[in-house]
């Protein structure tokens, strides 16, 4: 497993490679299945066609391990632009960040300002459409553009930023901003992190985890791996999570995670509205379908920009059965 990620990432980060996919018109005309557009107009279109089809969308900027400041402006400037155009749209203003995108590796200050830009955008473009608005407890007497799941997202990338990301969380939040973070249950430490989120009452989407984290870290057995899934899962639909307004996030394509997590919910007495599942644009189509049949509220990570390859080789990268989704999808399966 981890020869194969770590293939992955080399695919990812060959500047040769990226150049010589980017250039190929059958690979362009490939990634449009799970690239949402190249620019932000573009994205929200694609995310208000999904929205007819019964799912939301997340609008993230491709990038990653953004080094230049000129670089992490431009993907800050890139989401600003796309915020009024969610809001405006009658979508929720949902962004999916990466904290290496605006600016942690040049310091973590900075990637807080810049987090906090986001933030304020989004509450602002939020109040303006729905002035009474708040960022706790989903409220479905305001469903109006979903405003109660307008937020950022912060992705979490590699274990040696878990604690910052946390953090920026945290203080966001203190602040009264609307902001979510992503945790990964293979880790050791999630089970504490997640009580602490639990206690907040955040809004939480729950993945596996996709880094090569060594045994000291995480699990690395795929029983481990799912087995630490459900009992995060339990933690995010118990009682207390319900009680201080925890919005559940799975972040998953595996059908028995979701099915898990819709049977806790359903036990639990957790309203259809108060959680949901994520998936990826474009991989498992009928899968999605399903869940949109079900009544399940399903939110698609929207990616837009021009660097689609770094991202869709990491996004095959963690996990090889993703290759076969990808695949499958193409036959639309």
């Amino acid at each position: 497993m981890r020869y194969w990620q770590r293939a992955m990432i080399f695919c990812a980060r060959h500047g040769g490679l990226t150049a010589a996919v980017h250039g190929s018109s059958f690979m362009t005309r490939f990634s449009r299945q799970f690239v949402a557009a190249e620019d932000g107009r573009g994205a929200v279109e694609r995310m208000v066609q999904l929205r007819a089809e019964g799912r939301r969308g997340s609008l993230f900027y491709l990038g990653e391990y953004v080094e230049s400041a000129q670089e992490v402006e431009a993907t800050v400037q890139a989401l600003l632009a796309g915020i009024p155009l969610l809001a405006s749209s009658g979508l929720d203003v949902h962004v999916s960040v990466d904290p290496t995108q605006i600016g942690s590796m040049l310091s973590w200050e900075l990637c807080r300002e810049n987090a906090q830009r986001l933030a304020e955008a989004i509450r602002d473009s939020v109040q303006d459409a729905a002035p009474s608005a708040s960022f706790g407890w989903p409220d479905a007497s305001r469903d109006r553009q979903d405003v109660s799941r307008s937020m950022l997202m912060l992705d979490m990338e590699d274990s040696s930023v878990t604690q910052p990301t946390l953090d920026l969380y945290h203080a966001l939040h203190d602040a009264s901003l609307p902001v979510a973070v992503t945790v990964q249950s293979y880790l050791h430490r999630t089970t504490d992190d997640l009580a602490a989120l639990v206690a907040k009452g955040a809004a939480v989407r729950l993945v596996k985890g996709a880094f090569a984290e060594p045994a000291s870290r995480a699990h690395v057995r795929r029983a481990d791996v799912d087995d630490a899934y459900r009992l995060h899962m339990t933690m995010l639909f118990s009682s207390a999570a319900r009680e201080t307004g925890v919005y559940p996030v799975l972040g998953t394509h595996d059908e028995r995670m979701m099915r898990f997590g819709a049977s806790l919910a359903q036990v639990g007495g957790w309203s259809s509205d108060g959680w949901e599942v994520e998936m990826l644009l474009g991989v498992r189509p009928a899968v999605q379908q399903r869940l949109v049949r079900q009544g399940t509220a399903l939110r698609l990570y929207c990616p837009f920009g021009q660097s689609w390859w770094p991202y869709s080789v990491r996004r095959i990268g963690e996990n090889p059965r993703n290759a076969l989704f990808v695949l499958r999808s193409i036959a639309g399966v």
